[in-house]
C-alpha cells in the first residue's frame, strides 16, 4: 500500500473525527472565500462609479464625499439645490434663453443636470435629459444599451426609463405608467410617468434608478422653487409682457400640452460633468483648473468622483475588509488546531500502527510522510468543502447583493488571485498542524511497543 493509501485509511479509521475537523476546517474557509468574493463585489460596486463618462461633479457647497454618493451611487440625502443660472453656466448659447455661452461653456463637453427628491418602490428618481444615456458612457466608453425601448426625448415631459435591476424588481415593462412618490415611500403621489425605455444591465449605479424627463419633474407639486414677492411679480410681468407680444403662439402651446417650469423656479440637485480636452491638454487638467475656479467662488463646489471614491475605499472599505478577512483567517487557523488536536487524540493508535511498519521495514521519513499526508488530505477536504460553501453562499446572497449594491453576484463570481492563494497556504497550515503527530511517529520507540504488544 502507497504512503497516500494509508494516509487516507487512517482518516477512514476515525470517520466522526475526521469529518467533524473537515466540517470545521470547512466553516472557515467557507467564511474566507465569502469574504473574498464579497470584498471584491464591494471594491467593483464602489469603483463602478468612476467610469460613467464623466469626470466631475457639481452641486451645493458642503461635503464633497455626500454629493458623490448622491449623485454617483443614489444614496443618503442631497446637500441642497444649485440655481438653474449656475447650471446654465456650463451651457453653450444653444442651450441658454439669452443665446450665449456660459462662463464655463468652453470647458465642458457634457453637463447633464440631475434633479432628485421622489421615490418609486424604494428606488431613486432621477430627473434629467436624454443626454445622461445619449452622450455619457457605461464604462470606459461603452456607450448605453437598451434592453427594450429607447431613451428619453426631451420633447416629451412624461416619460421614463428604468434601470435594469429596477425593471427585474418590479416586473415593469415599456409602455406601463409609474407613479412617483414625493420625498418617501409613502409621500404623495405625483403625475404618471409612462417607461419608454429599460437600460440593459451595466452593474453600475444605474441599475438601480428610475430616471424620468426633467421637465415632468419639474411640473410636479413641490418641486418648483418657491418665490418672493418681487420675484413672483417679476415672473408675471414678464409672461404678460411675452403674451402680449405673441399672443397667439402662447395660445398654441398652451393647447399642445403642458408649458415648461419657468426658469427663476428651478433649481438642480447637481451636474454631472465631462470636461472638454482644450488644445494641448489632457481633460483632468481641464477639470482641474475649473474645479478651482469654482470652488473659489459662492455658487458651489466642484468634486472629482475619482478621488471621493478611493479615499472612500482607503478610509472604510478596505480596512473593513481586512479586519473580516483576520477574523476568518483566525478562524481557519483555530480548525487547523483542531486538526492537530484530533491526530495528537489518536496518536496512542497511531504509535501502534507506526510501530508496525517500523517492524515491517518502513523508514522514520516515511512514517513522519504519511502523518503529513493525513494532515494535507484533511486540510484538502476541508478547503474543497469549504470553497464551494463559499461560493454557495455567495451565490445565494447574489440577488440580495444586486439590488442593493447595483453588481451581479453569482455562485460563479470569484477572487481568482485571493482564492489561489489559499491553496499554499492551507497547505502550509495543515504541514505545521500535523508537524508535532509527526514528530512523534518518528521518535517512536519500535522495541517498547512491540514488546507492548506481544
Amino acid at each position: 500500500m502507497t504512503l497516500l493509501g494509508i494516509a487516507w485509511r487512517n482518516i477512514r479509521q476515525r470517520t466522526l473525527t475526521s469529518s467533524l475537523t473537515v466540517f470545521s476546517l470547512a466553516l472557515g474557509v467557507g467564511l474566507v472565500v465569502a469574504t473574498l468574493i464579497t470584498g471584491g463585489i464591494v471594491r467593483q460596486a464602489f469603483e463602478s462609479g468612476t467610469g460613467l463618462g464623466y469626470n466631475m461633479i457639481v452641486g451645493a457647497k458642503g461635503s464633497p464625499l455626500q454629493l458623490v454618493l448622491n449623485s454617483v451611487y443614489y444614496i443618503s440625502k442631497p446637500i441642497e439645490n444649485i440655481s438653474w443660472e449656475f447650471y446654465s453656466d456650463f451651457q453653450p448659447a444653444s442651450r441658454r434663453s439669452d443665446g450665449e455661452d456660459g462662463d464655463f461653456a468652453s470647458s465642458v463637453e457634457v453637463a447633464v443636470p440631475i434633479c432628485m427628491g421622489d421615490y418609486y418602490r424604494g428606488y431613486r428618481v432621477i430627473g434629467t435629459n436624454a443626454d445622461l444615456f445619449g452622450k455619457l458612457t457605461r464604462s470606459r466608453g461603452t456607450p448605453f444599451a437598451f434592453a427594450d425601448g429607447r431613451n428619453l426625448e426631451d420633447a416629451n415631459f412624461f416619460e421614463a426609463v428604468l434601470g435594469a435591476s429596477v425593471a427585474a424588481d418590479t416586473g415593469l415593462a415599456v409602455g406601463d405608467a409609474i407613479k412617483p412618490t414625493h420625498g418617501a415611500d409613502d409621500g404623495p403621489e405625483h403625475d404618471p410617468f409612462v417607461v419608454v425605455g429599460i437600460v440593459a444591465a451595466t452593474d453600475t449605479p444605474i441599475d438601480r434608478g428610475v430616471f424620468v424627463n426633467m421637465e415632468g419633474f419639474y411640473l410636479q407639486e413641490g418641486h418648483a422653487k418657491p418665490l418672493d414677492d418681487e420675484e413672483e411679480e417679476a415672473l408675471l410681468a414678464a409672461a404678460s409682457a411675452d403674451a402680449a407680444v405673441d399672443a397667439t403662439a402662447a395660445s398654441d402651446n398652451a393647447s399642445s400640452g403642458p408649458q415648461p417650469l419657468p426658469e427663476a423656479q428651478r433649481e438642480v440637485t447637481s451636474i454631472l460633468v465631462k470636461t472638454a480636452s482644450l488644445p494641448g491638454l489632457p481633460p483632468e487638467l481641464t477639470s482641474m483648473g475649473m474645479r478651482t475656479v469654482i470652488n473659489e467662488g459662492s455658487d458651489g463646489q466642484a468634486v472629482l468622483p475619482i478621488g471621493e471614491i478611493r479615499q472612500l475605499l482607503d478610509l472604510f472599505v478596505w480596512p473593513l475588509e481586512r479586519l473580516l478577512l483576520l477574523i476568518t483567517v483566525l478562524v481557519v487557523i483555530v480548525s487547523a488546531v483542531g486538526i492537530l488536536v484530533s491526530m495528537v487524540g489518536s496518536s496512542l493508535e497511531r504509535t501502534r500502527d507506526v510501530a508496525i511498519m517500523r517492524a515491517l521495514g518502513a523508514r522514520r521519513s516515511h512514517v513522519l510522510l504519511t502523518v503529513l499526508l493525513e494532515a494535507v488530505l484533511l486540510a484538502g477536504c476541508g478547503g474543497l468543502t469549504g470553497w464551494a460553501l463559499g461560493h454557495l453562499v455567495v451565490g445565494a446572497i447574489g440577488p440580495w447583493i444586486a439590488t442593493n449594491a447595483g453588481v451581479s453576484a453569482s455562485v460563479l463570481s470569484a477572487a481568482p488571485g485571493a482564492e489561489l492563494l489559499l491553496v499554499p497556504f492551507l497547505i502550509a497550515l495543515a504541514v505545521a498542524a500535523g508537524l508535532l503527530p509527526a514528530v512523534m511517529a518518528y521518535r517512536t520507540d519500535v522495541a517498547r511497543w512491540l514488546q507492548r504488544g506481544g
